[in-house]
């Protein structure tokens, strides 16, 4: 089995059609496996995959176990020497995943591989990043990143300096769509079920670099993401309301505290 693919759900069912739609006229060339984790069982996903799409491994699961813990159900029984973590809400086109797993083939050293996203309007999605400081999840989440300051640590963060169109090696990559070699998971571990959330891709990320592990971008290959900011507030006192913020925020204090003290993994390297 080359690649096992995952994708987690919570209430995306037209998302997921449209998804495992064109996954299929992808027509993907490799011996592989799809799983499809329903996080939000009997909202007429499963229902749906099972009639329209037999092809997939679905997972329901017991309750909404987050991105972490779904992905994890999958991996436990992935059979790939790959394991792809797709969106529900990307479009995939044909070749594409072809030429990512060639290029992951041909370079050994990288451990985690991230795609080039685009907005369906075809600009470019910032999808890897540089490891955060405590202030970033403030200032992507709140007004305070409209500030100078704010936006400086976000263009630094978000690694706005970078040439989108070379291969990049970076601290991490977010988990809209990455490839991960199965050796990888099987020296590290899954994802840290504690974040239920944001930052377990990042914290994934960071665990591979300091087993030896090299994280990339590749945009040799490139999907569609029809990302949305669900966690993003117009003004601070919307911390009261705004649940996904709250969960956004509550993960990067806990990545802080998992790391505190500890160095900087690539810290040799950017010292050179």
């Amino acid at each position: 089995m080359k690649v096992s693919f995952i994708t987690v759900c919570f209430k995306t069912p037209g998302l997921i059609r449209q998804l495992l739609k064109g996954f299929e006229a992808a027509n993907v060339a490799f011996p592989h496996e799809y799983f499809l984790v329903d996080n939000a069982a009997g909202d007429g996903t499963g229902e749906l995959v099972r009639e329209r799409f037999p092809w997939v491994k679905l997972i329901e699961a017991p309750r909404n176990l987050g991105f972490g813990a779904g992905n994890n159900l999958a991996m436990r029984e992935a059979q790939g020497e790959y394991v792809m973590l797709l969106n529900p809400d990307l479009t995939i086109f044909p070749d594409e995943i072809e030429k990512l797993v060639e290029f992951a083939d041909a370079h050994p050293e990288y451990g985690i591989i991230g795609p080039r996203l685009l907005h369906p309007d075809r600009t470019q999605q910032r999808t890897f990043h540089r490891f955060p400081n405590a202030f970033i999840p403030l200032y992507r989440r709140t007004v305070l990143g409209r500030t100078p300051w704010g936006r400086r640590e976000i263009d630094r963060y978000l690694m706005v300096d970078a040439d989108t169109d070379k291969v990049l090696e970076v601290d991490g990559l977010f988990g809209a769509a990455v490839l991960v070699k199965r050796e990888v998971l099987d020296r590290i571990g899954y994802f840290d079920e504690r974040f239920f959330m944001y930052f377990e891709d990042t914290d994934l990320c960071r665990r591979a670099w300091e087993s030896g592990w090299r994280v990339c971008y590749a945009p040799v290959a490139e999907f569609v993401h029809y990302h949305q900011r669900e966690s993003e507030l117009k003004s601070i006192w919307q911390l009261c309301t705004n649940r996904i913020a709250r969960v956004h925020i509550k993960s990067g204090v806990q990545y802080f505290l998992k790391y505190y003290g500890k160095p900087h993994p690539r810290a040799s390297e950017n010292n050179q």
